[in-house]
């Protein structure tokens, strides 16, 4: 039976100092400051060194040879079939596991009874699918809250190499402490062969400082769920489609009084709720699509978005908050907007908004852009190149 790791005795570092290193490594701006002082990482070198320990010669040449197979953990709540599960199906032979309701990881006996069940049944699906033929690869959408670092090292004894993918790392990457167990990823990290985070680059120095393997991957769309919408008359200029939460509604309250309609829709919202479905419909029937990147309940902090990715691929233009990253990835003004603040926010639609077939050209440039860069079978295809990569250094 697989069993929770013991927290450290609190005799082996005295309570002060482990407590402050703690609060310390929990700061995000600690993090960041620390992960400079870090040397350059070399992650192709640190993979081919950690894959020679970790597999025997045998191991890494079934690994180099055989075609990709790989098993997916995740659960699928919205954008997770399409994001993660479909899109691997895309590059690889995939054994995907959808729990769905199966589990709850908010109920009262989860630590006692849900979560030693559930990583039980995880690794036995692994084990059993590896035994019928061999697995390759583990990907998992996993947090400590759901996996002990006992499990995957587990699965990783079989001679796979063990992924996990992170969305939240910028805010939630300790989460909260709930017997003995993080609730982030941070207690789970160094089971992981790699870790793929996917908001900010600058998570990869909480991973090093943890002693784990880290990528940074940008999220992707899928082309097949958000690419090829129809062509129908615009009958919105401005929509957005989200929870009603943080520093949204006092955005939207400011357009609506400076004269702006703006069309929405999600949780917590008067108007209710979409389905994919009726989402894909107002995109495609909208002139522009408003995007916040704040990370959490943040007025300042932003993270990149899987919509940062997948609304380009709609085609429609995409006015979102400034991000220096996800600059990195879309041109200001060519392929994308943005906007600094709610005033600046205001003027930007004023601008555009007798101009629609010049906001018609941002997002068909926004859209080949992302068709011709951001996939999520792109990255993905990425993690496995980075592997290969380092297990070919290692020939037999």
């Amino acid at each position: 039976m697989i069993v929770p790791s013991q927290p450290p005795s609190r005799h082996s570092v005295p309570d002060t100092v482990r407590r402050a290193l703690i609060q310390l490594l929990r700061l995000e701006t600690s993090a960041r400051w620390l992960g400079r002082l870090l040397p350059e990482q070399d992650l192709r070198a640190t993979l081919r060194r950690h894959f020679a320990q970790r597999f025997t010669p045998e191991q890494r040449q079934r690994l180099r040879e055989q075609l990709p197979r790989v098993y997916v953990a995740v659960k699928h709540h919205n954008w997770e079939q399409a994001g993660l599960i479909d899109s691997w199906a895309e590059i690889a032979e995939t054994l995907p596991w959808d729990w769905g309701e199966c589990y709850d990881q908010h109920a009262p006996d989860w630590y006692a009874k849900g979560k030693p069940a559930f990583n039980e049944a995880l690794y036995r699906r692994v084990a059993q699918a590896h035994a019928e033929r061999p697995l390759t690869h583990f990907f998992g959408y996993l947090s400590g809250r759901w996996v002990y670092p006992e499990t995957i090292r587990r699965i990783g004894e079989l001679g796979i190499v063990a992924l996990n993918f992170g969305f939240d790392d910028s805010h939630r990457f300790w989460g909260r402490h709930r017997h003995g167990q993080w609730t982030g990823n941070a207690g789970i990290a160094q089971a992981f062969d790699l870790n793929i985070t996917a908001q900010d680059p600058a998570d990869v120095a909480k991973f090093r400082l943890s002693g784990a393997r880290a990528l940074y991957l940008p999220p992707g769309g899928n082309p097949r769920a958000f690419a090829g919408l129809p062509k129908v008359e615009k009958r919105y200029f401005v929509s957005f489609i989200g929870k009603c939460y943080g520093i949204r509604k006092r955005y939207i309250d400011h357009l609506r009084r400076h004269g702006i309609d703006v069309h929405v829709r999600g949780e917590g919202w008067p108007e209710g709720p979409v389905s994919h479905e009726e989402m894909l419909e107002i995109y495609a029937a909208s002139h522009v699509i408003l995007g916040f990147g704040f990370t959490g309940n943040s007025r300042r902090k932003t993270a990149v978005k899987g919509r940062d990715f997948e609304i380009p691929l709609t085609g429609t233009p995409y006015l979102t908050s400034w991000n220096p990253v996800l600059a990195q990835h879309f041109r200001e003004g060519e392929e994308i907007l943005y906007y600094r603040d709610r005033s600046d926010l205001a003027r930007i639609l004023r601008q555009w908004r007798d101009r629609p077939q010049a906001l018609a050209r941002i997002g068909e440039a926004g859209q080949r852009r992302a068709l011709a860069e951001h996939s999520w079978a792109q990255r993905w295809q990425q993690v496995l190149d980075r592997i290969q990569q380092s297990l070919n250094e290692h020939k037999v």
